[in-house]
């Protein structure tokens, strides 16, 4: 995402965090990014509003500023984004998306110039096809000013109706892909999706990998390490650094950054956390959650859907 707002030409990010803080903290720090990115800390959860005016002081002089919900994955045009909210002069842009049902998400009904005129959070009255909040807008420094301070606000809810009343609140629709990857099996099919997009394909050139032990679509990240007589792939996505051992098997399943897979394992359909070992001869059955820095012994056998925290 850090990436992506780069991208966009946003030239500072602000994190806004409560649960996991420090970890979120050292992953940043370990990222090296130059400066450009601050945490701001919440010490009780301030909704999606509350932690916009908790940060007032870092946002300050910085208008328009570029919000984005962490659970999103997209390739929204963040820099064409903010320049036609200036030019249409209003005080807040949504991004909208089109689905095939909304109940899920929230309704956004559009004039013929764009402007939002009605906006609902989720439903499960708003069956059918429409316009959703995409979570990634474009907000003034008045917009922020309305937060009410000191307790939990949803920009949602509580603001931008107000803003839809007054003729401020303006749509911005994106045509390109769009995942919610805030729940864990989304967050796998929305990585499998992109596997099969134009410009996903995997890059092997910092990996070192036998070709022949590599079936599409699969990405590895820089710096991996794969023996021969292993077997990755179909649907495999390797993190930076991780190690598959020889006799190991992966497919349909996401791998987090230094983990190591032991000779002859099997990980099918399954997420493995940051620096996690499947031991030799383990077998991780289909829809396993296995949290980072976690040892699966040699030879277990984690049954399909197991949950495995540290």
């Amino acid at each position: 995402m850090i990436e992506w707002l780069g991208r966009g030409n946003v030239p500072e990010v602000i994190l806004a965090v409560n649960h996991l803080s420090d970890k979120l903290r050292m992953e940043v720090a370990s990222k090296k990014s130059g400066g450009r990115v601050f945490l701001s800390v919440e010490e009780t959860p301030l909704g999606t509003g509350g932690p916009l005016r908790l940060a007032e002081e870092l946002l300050a002089g910085e208008d328009p500023v570029v919000v984005v919900n962490g659970d999103v994955a997209a390739d929204i045009d963040l820099e064409r984004l903010t320049r036609i909210h200036e030019k249409m002069g209003a005080d807040a842009s949504i991004t909208v998306f089109s689905v095939r049902d909304t109940r899920p998400f929230g309704l956004v009904t559009l004039d013929s110039d764009d402007r939002i005129v009605g906006f609902e959070e989720k439903s499960p009255l708003n069956k059918g096809p429409g316009w959703i909040n995409a979570g990634v807008y474009v907000l003034n420094q008045n917009v922020i000013e309305m937060i009410p301070k000191g307790r939990a606000v949803s920009l949602e809810r509580e603001i931008f109706p107000v803003l839809a009343k007054r003729g401020k609140l303006r749509g911005w629709k994106h045509s390109g892909f769009w995942y919610d990857i805030g729940k864990v099996q989304d967050y796998v099919t929305a990585n499998m999706e992109l596997l099969a997009r134009p410009g996903y394909l995997p890059t092997r050139s910092r990996s070192l990998a036998p070709i022949s032990s590599v079936e599409l679509p699969s990405f590895l990240g820089d710096g991996c390490l794969v023996e021969k007589g292993s077997r990755i792939g179909p649907r495999a996505i390797l993190s930076e650094g991780v190690k598959v051992q020889r006799g190991a098997k992966i497919h349909d399943s996401i791998v987090f950054e230094e983990s190591v897979l032991g000779e002859n394992c099997l990980v099918e359909g399954s997420v493995i956390g940051e620096a996690t070992t499947i031991g030799k001869d383990a077998v991780v059955g289909g829809g396993s959650i296995i949290a980072g820095e976690v040892v699966v012994p040699d030879g277990m056998t984690l049954k399909p859907g197991s949950i495995i925290l540290n």
